[in-house]
């Protein structure tokens, strides 16, 4: 700046003075006519934050050269420019391309305008295609005659020589101790809302049938969210008092209660589940499952996060606490059934033991409405509710 303030003086004392070819007020080099050029000297200057966001913001410039490169900047202007990237934001959605990976190419588009608009490569710019509201999410689960009607589904009809290939599994008698352990699991799962990577490494220091507790743990949050001690839901502990006289003998301290890793967790239930006219139900749909059960119970969004191991409660607020319970309900034990379980389709009326009154917790905003639909046909029903502003 200094050496061209003093060029000017030059000039205008009179004095010859040489202009460097540098310091030219334009460049020299023509501005670029087609959106390819525009995009490379847009992702030369362009700066990003973290390595990762680099990696994908090259990756969507590269399909968008290859998708829009050909065409001239020209083409992009009003009124015909809005056509067209509608028409490129339909070519990704009939090429079936998630929602998230048309606004980032669209995005990638956007910036490209922008830049080539500031730099007066672009005299207007088009009118942007809007992103397509976002779908309310959908929250999924099972009632308990269902998962008990699944239950009793796991591997039915197979040959025990077929669980063979399973750790630990030599004869008929160990092959029905291995089909009660992972019946276990599905319970585990259902009855305490746990992540299936917990329910693999659960070990006998995690139950107390005596005492009627059992050990929660999220290792996915355990450097922030510690073990807790919770009551043991009463079906659970029958399930697993079952386990126990089929093994004859009391759960050791390291032993495994539940077989170890089950990779194949989510294609048993889906299995269990089409057997009772039911659709895909994955170990997800189990988690809320307990999650609506606890909050019918009376518990707050506080509690349910503590049960579930939650870090903080945005995620039940946002998804899973859209359970409405009468005001004035008090907490109450999850307790035996009293429909018998192998009925699918039942609906339960579980019994409530209050302990106490008060104003119930307002778990849904005034505003909103929600309705229940039902997936899949057959004896029994997924019911879905849904959030409609």
């Amino acid at each position: 700046m200094w050496l061209a303030c003093s060029k000017l003086m030059e000039l205008r004392e009179g004095r010859p003075a040489e202009v460097p070819a540098q310091m030219a007020l334009r460049s020299p080099k023509a501005p670029p006519r087609d959106f390819a050029s525009a995009l490379d000297e847009w992702e030369r200057r362009k700066e990003y934050s973290t390595p990762g966001g680099e990696r994908y913001g090259r990756t969507y410039a590269k399909h968008v050269r290859t998708e829009l490169g050909g065409y001239k900047l020209s083409e992009f202007l009003p009124p015909d420019g809005a056509d067209r990237l509608l028409a490129y934001r339909s070519g990704l959605n009939g090429a079936g391309m998630a929602p998230n990976t048309v606004a980032n190419r669209l995005s990638i588009v956007r910036q490209v305008l922008i830049f080539a608009h500031q730099r007066l490569w672009l005299s207007a710019l088009p009118a942007f295609p809007t992103r397509p509201r976002k779908r309310p999410p959908q929250f999924s689960w099972i009632e308990e005659a269902h998962f008990r009607a699944m239950r009793v589904k796991l591997y039915e009809g197979i040959a025990p020589a077929q669980l063979r290939r399973a750790e630990g599994v030599t004869d008929d008698v160990s092959a029905a101790i291995h089909v009660e352990r992972r019946r276990c699991y599905f319970s585990w799962l259902f009855y305490t809302g746990v992540h299936t990577a917990d329910a693999d490494n659960c070990t006998g220091e995690f139950i107390s049938l005596d005492m009627g507790v059992y050990r929660r743990r999220n290792s996915k949050s355990a450097d922030c969210v510690p073990d807790e001690w919770f009551a043991l839901p009463e079906p659970l502990a029958d399930d697993l008092r079952v386990l126990q006289k089929a093994l004859g003998r009391p759960f050791y301290g390291d032993e495994q209660i539940f077989g170890g890793p089950w990779p194949s967790v989510a294609r048993q239930l889906t299995v269990a589940a089409k057997r009772i006219g039911l659709g895909k139900v994955n170990p997800q749909i189990l988690r809320r499952s307990f999650a609506r059960e606890m909050l019918k119970r009376g518990y707050t969004v506080n509690d349910v996060a503590d049960m579930m191991g939650h870090v903080d409660t945005s995620m039940l607020r946002q998804i899973y606490a859209r359970t409405p319970r009468p005001p004035g309900s008090g907490k109450s034990k999850w307790t035996r059934s009293p429909v018998p379980a192998q009925v699918p389709g039942a609906v339960l009326s579980f019994p409530e033991k209050a302990s106490g009154t008060g104003p119930a917790l307002s778990l849904v905003p005034e505003h909103a409405e929600h309705t229940e639909r039902t997936l899949n046909s057959g004896n029994a029903t997924v019911t879905v509710t849904k959030k409609e502003t």
